[in-house]
């Protein structure tokens, strides 16, 4: 266990620090964390995790940390492959994600990619540590000045017209989870490395 930053990663030379939580007990002031030690960003290691994902077996402590930072819950590309690895194989999931109509550039998964990431320094270690001490709450407000103004202005007249809309109007989001479980791909498409 990690009491603070004062512990420094194995591997030499200057490196970035950053924690993702885990879970913290209000009742017992306490908040548990990984450390990340890197020689590169944070998205640097998100993009190395995924990578590695795909083409490689991640650690247990990387799929600790891959599962629980929000750049791949918040990711839907990300979590529906995840999804889509408890029914088909990875090397499906990268065929068709290497293979996507509309994923350009650094999207791409590439085993180039991976393999130009691979030697990136990545470091994870656990850490409980102690909040600070939140002073209780009385209840007793000085004066209403003290709460916030409530305003009942209405909204300005040019906006009218766009407040009707926002009922009709739906985003429609791919689903990238139907997209790598179900389907064939063409004939003309790139094979998986």
């Amino acid at each position: 266990m990690v009491s603070g930053f004062g512990t420094c990663p194995k591997f030499h030379g200057p490196f970035q620090t950053f924690r993702v939580g885990l879970s913290t007990n209000r009742e017992k002031g306490t908040q548990d964390n990984l450390v990340v030690y890197s020689q590169g960003s944070r998205h640097a290691v998100q993009k190395y995790l995924w990578l590695k994902f795909l083409w490689d077996e991640l650690t247990k402590e990387e799929w600790r940390l891959f599962l629980i930072m929000p750049e791949t819950l918040n990711s839907e590309m990300k979590f529906g492959a995840l999804r889509a690895l408890l029914l088909i194989g990875k090397k499906e999931i990268r065929t068709k994600l290497i293979n996507c109509p509309f994923l350009e550039g650094e999207d791409i998964p590439l085993r180039e990619r991976y393999q130009g990431i691979k030697g990136l320094d990545v470091e994870i270690q656990s850490e409980s540590r102690r909040l600070p001490k939140v002073p209780k709450f009385s209840g007793w407000i000085k004066s209403s000045s003290k709460v916030g103004r409530k305003s009942s202005k209405k909204s300005p007249a040019f906006t009218e017209p766009l407040d009707s809309i926002g009922d009709d109007y739906e985003t429609i989001t791919f689903d990238w989870y139907y997209y790598l479980t179900v389907g064939e791909l063409s004939s003309h498409s790139v094979k998986d490395g």
